[in-house]
């Protein structure tokens, strides 16, 4: 890899000056298509195990809910260690690529490998212990390579320009394409997976899981790549000398800003993947429906894409704050409805899980903050570290889905949850409290620190009027 990484602890702390930015001209439709595709290709690897892996840890390898949510939090804490320090490392990556892009090239085959050897399920000789350290192993592998590919990548947008409206667009895009990638998820995984396992009617395999997991992988791959040819690091750090650990970190926890951020994005991503990742036990034990998965799953998704195309837009005349509080409370109301939805009434479970999808116009509104607390800890401090603070973002993304996976897996235990029987009356309502009550309560939640959130679009505006002024001082 065409690198050099300054990793010191003990370097000179210096002051860098204001981004110079090479191009300010407004981005290509296609530079937009092509940044948005990056994170289509990412949920196939990352949706795809919120969504299935659980009930492949479950049903397929034998492992218990308590042992799944163990698994998981394992995995968390170490990426409570490595995301920061890859954010770090990025922000001091030297290459004729610039700073992110070499680990989409690099990064990108190991984590199709890895996305890969998850869904795979060796006999061990019927050993439950080496069935558990390959289920670590391999998780927690594809977290780090997730984390190598998708944390750069997320940095990214906050250099490819600097025009807010551009960033939003960049987010906007980067959202759609997220929710199509859900959808078309939620259409083709679960056809595929039977298909694999040798039709319908047959015993769902861990042959079924791996060779959909494999095809997923080559769709991906070459959409990550696509990234890393047409999206450059336009704007970049004047200053090209050595910046320390600890003045990184002390940006981060210093930013008011920021912390609001990976808070919002915590409270609001464990209701939203820890719904995800139950909801296919929600259709098969509660609904009793499987031949509507393929049907009920993409809803979420398609209702996200019309949202953030409806809604999504309002956050520069109303406000972002304004547009969260509608989303979140809009999303809460919509799943205590389904709770209370007979579970035979199939058009009001269509359209209460419709309506919670397009509240989800939220995640781009947010995702959008990011580059504009940068830019306040940049005018604050005087560095700009887009990756440490990416790294931030990305471990409140990782924390929501152990909490969402682990927490929810829990409560199916709690409530009486058996794999691959029917289930009891008191089962089947813990279902229904786990997949809509429990996220219901956490997106409320969420307005907490939306309300505390101060960068306001006046003050981003006096902000960046003041370092364009010293840029060209």
């Amino acid at each position: 890899m065409e690198r050099n990484l300054n990793t010191s602890h003990a370097v000179t702390e210096t002051v860098v000056s204001h981004s110079t930015v090479e191009s300010s001209e407004k981005l290509p439709l296609s530079t937009k298509i092509s940044y948005g595709l990056g994170d289509f290709g990412s949920q196939l690897f990352w949706t795809f195990s919120g969504s299935y892996l659980t009930i492949f840890y479950t049903d397929i390898v034998g492992l218990t809910p308590a042992i799944v949510a163990m698994i998981m939090l394992i995995s968390r804490i170490w990426d409570g260690i490595n995301d920061p320090m890859m954010g770090m490392i990025a922000d001091r990556t030297k290459s004729r690529h610039g700073r992110f892009r070499p680990y989409i090239l690099y990064g990108t085959p190991l984590l199709a490998l890895f996305s890969v050897l998850t869904f795979t399920a060796p006999g061990f000789g019927g050993s439950l212990e080496a069935k558990i350290a390959w289920a670590i192993f391999t998780y927690i592998g594809l977290g780090m390579l997730f984390t190598l590919v998708n944390l750069p990548y997320g940095s990214l947008g906050a250099v490819i320009t600097k025009d807010p409206g551009e960033r939003t667009a960049l987010s906007s895009f980067r959202m759609l394409s997220t929710n199509l990638g859900t959808i078309l998820l939620s259409i083709i995984t679960m056809p595929l997976i039977v298909f694999f396992s040798g039709g319908a009617g047959e015993q769902i395999t861990a042959r079924g899981y791996t060779i959909t997991a494999f095809i997923l992988a080559l769709i991906a791959v070459p959409m990550l790549y696509l990234v890393f040819f047409k999206c450059k690091e336009v704007v970049q750090p004047t200053y090209t000398g050595k910046i320390s650990f600890e003045k990184s970190l002390k940006a981060i926890f210093t930013s008011k800003s920021l912390i609001c951020i990976f808070f919002i994005l915590l409270l609001s991503l464990t209701a939203f993947f820890g719904r995800i990742g139950i909801q296919i036990y929600y259709y098969l034990y509660v609904i009793e429906r499987m031949d509507l998965v393929a049907l009920f799953m993409p809803l979420p998704a398609i209702g996200a894409v019309f949202g953030i195309m409806l809604f999504a837009r309002f956050a520069k005349r109303f406000g972002k704050k304004r547009m969260l509080y509608i989303a979140y409370t809009g999303s809460a109301l919509s799943l205590v409805f389904l709770y209370f939805v007979d579970y035979s009434n199939l058009p009001l479970l269509f359209a209460g899980t419709f309506v919670f999808g397009l509240m989800q116009f939220s995640t781009p509104i947010v995702v959008a903050m990011v580059p504009d607390a940068i830019d306040e800890i940049e005018h604050k401090n005087g560095i700009r570290i887009d990756g440490t603070a990416y790294a931030a973002t990305s471990l409140s993304t990782k924390f929501a889905s152990a909490l969402g996976g682990a927490g929810t897996v829990a409560l199916l235990g709690y409530f009486g949850y058996k794999a691959n029987a029917e289930q009891t009356a008191e089962a089947i309502n813990g279902i229904n409290v786990v997949v809509n009550i429990a996220p219901a309560v956490l997106f409320l939640i969420a307005i907490v620190p939306v309300m505390l959130y101060g960068l306001t679009e006046d003050k981003l505006k006096t902000i960046q009027d003041d370092l364009n002024q010293r840029a060209s001082s």
